[in-house]
């Protein structure tokens, strides 16, 4: 692994944080190039940039501390690491309807491009996780194994979810957002193909984790009842819209 991507002096450079950077920078690229499309001023697309961040940063702090086991034990140098993807998402969902609720903007039309550009962000993110060493899995005898946490070979589930979160990006950036644009699909559609898809793969990764992840209940890691319960909340409502 290669935590520090620059040591001079004293000065050290996370790789982590470089890669986190990255996914940020390209998920605002890819937004501010279908700004038009999705019916937004360059100002209003920077303030809803901000909110989003400012939700998926406390979100994922905040079910950090929320599952570690001694949540008081922390400093201000810590808010650099510790982070659940699934508080961060859950953040940038309600940071999302909050501004849409402001400025009078449709939640699902923007949720669509919004979370096309998280999967993206995500995947990048993912090695970042695999340069630093953290969310490794289980020990594995498979040729692709890395060595990760006391030298072990171990699945490179980090590699496993930055590809998945890839192949999701895709299929919503080139089949569903089109789709949605031009009136086939409804807005939301690539939404809640985002949920469905990202919990499928997530519950399916975290059978080869190997890292703590909280207390498991029933053989299942608090990620994975997260997982479930996504999918099951969007089901039921694309059931429900269907009926309609």
């Amino acid at each position: 692994m290669h935590p520090v991507l620059l040591n001079i002096g004293a000065f050290e450079l996370p790789t982590y944080g470089v890669f986190v950077a990255v996914a940020w920078l390209a998920g605002v690229r890819w937004l501010s190039a279908r700004r038009r499309e999705m019916g937004l001023s360059e100002d209003e697309l920077w303030s809803l940039i901000y909110w989003i961040f400012a939700g998926a940063f406390f979100g994922g702090k905040l079910f950090y501390l929320a599952l570690s086991p001694d949540p008081w034990s922390w400093s201000i140098s810590s808010l650099r690491y510790g982070f659940v993807f699934y508080g961060g998402l859950a953040g940038t969902l309600m940071a999302g309807w909050w501004w849409c609720r402001r400025q009078g903007r449709s939640f699902y039309r923007t949720a669509d491009y919004t979370l096309t550009a998280l999967a993206m962000g995500h995947g990048i993110g993912r090695l970042g996780c695999l340069a630093a060493g953290c969310c490794y899995g289980r020990h594995a005898d498979v040729p692709w194994a890395v060595a990760m946490a006391g030298d072990l070979a171990r699945h490179p589930t980090q590699l496993y979810e930055a590809l998945l979160n890839f192949v999701l990006f895709a299929l919503l950036s080139r089949f569903a957002i089109p789709r949605v644009r031009d009136g086939r699909w409804p807005p939301g559609s690539a939404l809640w193909c985002y949920v469905l898809g990202y919990a499928l793969l997530r519950f399916c990764i975290e059978f080869f984790r190997g890292d703590d992840r909280g207390s498991f209940h029933a053989g299942l890691s608090p990620s994975q009842w997260v997982a479930l319960m996504s999918a099951t909340a969007v089901l039921a409502i694309l059931s429900r819209r269907r009926g309609a």
